[in-house]
């Protein structure tokens, strides 16, 4: 445990939350096993319009944990961003450390994270986001969470900043928050506001160490392939932040690094079925030879998964496509 340092800035802990109980108090149990502190860290919970009933978990907290808790209900949810700006605006700390109800910190990531900030130069730390150890992912879990090296986006599931910078710069630009058509928090609040502080000048710091434990949420294919949807708001990052393009789309191909392979083949089987029908008959032996390449191994079953796993992903990257079609329209920001 760290002792107690003179001068150690405090901290704020500010958490957006809708329902989720179960997880936020693993949350809670992480933020009690913290080295940094005791009394030099409060968590600030924002209670999104919850149909549960939040307060034993945080009574429970305050009780077993020991943790500093302050907490308001909003009178409406208008999405996590506008949130986390009422949390900001109730902290006590010099440093306001982000995390989601649904992620566990491990012990030295608040300790890791406030240490940076002795440098004045310094506005915004993150560190990587991985998934929870002792959970399972399968082939539709929601994983796009995962980050092991500074990410372009900044997400607030493990993301620092100084209090003074977030007030001078706004904070979170709340028209950046939607709703989707499934009633799922869509937003881009949190690369907006990081973009904005690092081109004012302010530095910043990615901590190996600093690791931010997440949920693996497990979805049907159905809510699997319509991931993508939330891509939507990439277009207007980019026309924002030009800098994005390179970072989001020419070098990560939008976010998700086999589409290359994905999108040669489908333009493969256009030209074929135009050109040389016969040529389709080709395309099973093909799917198969790239199984054996990428499985190294002529086994059925796993030949089997991998073509399941290759055909599936098809209609996923045609959303995700066309999911950036519609925000290139309704933002007026080309992308593709």
């Amino acid at each position: 445990m760290s002792s107690v340092m003179p001068g150690l800035p405090m901290v704020s802990v500010v958490i957006s939350v809708k329902n989720r109980a179960t997880m936020l108090w693993d949350c809670f149990v992480g933020l009690g096993s913290q080295s940094y502190p005791r009394e030099r860290f409060e968590v600030v919970v924002i209670d999104n319009c919850s149909s549960e009933d939040l307060g034993p978990v945080m009574a429970r907290a305050r009780d077993e944990l020991g943790l500093d808790i302050v907490t308001r209900r909003t009178a409406e949810d208008r999405g996590p961003a506008p949130a986390r700006n009422i949390g900001v605006s109730m902290a006590r700390g010099e440093i306001i450390a982000f995390t989601d109800s649904d992620c566990r910190p491990t012990p030295e990531w608040m300790a890791l994270g406030a240490a940076e900030f002795a440098n004045p130069k310094i506005a915004l730390v993150s560190g990587p986001v991985l998934p929870k150890p002792e959970q399972t992912a399968t082939l539709t879990s929601k994983m796009s969470f995962v980050t092991t090296v500074e990410h372009p986006t900044f997400p607030t599931a493990n993301l620092f900043v100084r209090k003074s910078v977030f007030l001078e710069h706004g904070g979170f630009d709340e028209s950046l928050s939607f709703r989707d058509p499934f009633d799922r928090a869509t937003e881009c609040a949190d690369t907006d506001l990081a973009w904005r502080i690092i081109k004012a000048g302010h530095e910043r710091r990615f901590l190996s160490g600093a690791v931010m434990q997440h949920e693996i949420e497990q979805q049907g294919v159905w809510f699997w392939m319509l991931e993508g949807t939330r891509l939507f708001l990439v277009p207007e990052l980019v026309r924002r932040h030009p800098e994005l393009r390179a970072q989001l789309l020419t070098a990560g191909l939008f976010f998700y690094p086999p589409a290359l392979l994905i999108y040669v083949a489908i333009a493969l089987v256009v030209a074929a079925a135009l050109i040389k029908p016969w040529l389709l008959w080709l395309i099973p032996a093909l799917l198969l030879a790239r199984g054996i390449q990428r499985t190294r191994s002529i086994n059925p079953i796993e030949l089997a998964r991998f073509c399941g796993r290759t055909l599936l992903h098809m209609p996923r990257m045609l959303v995700m496509s066309l999911s950036l079609l519609y925000g290139s329209i309704r933002f007026r920001s080309l992308v593709l």
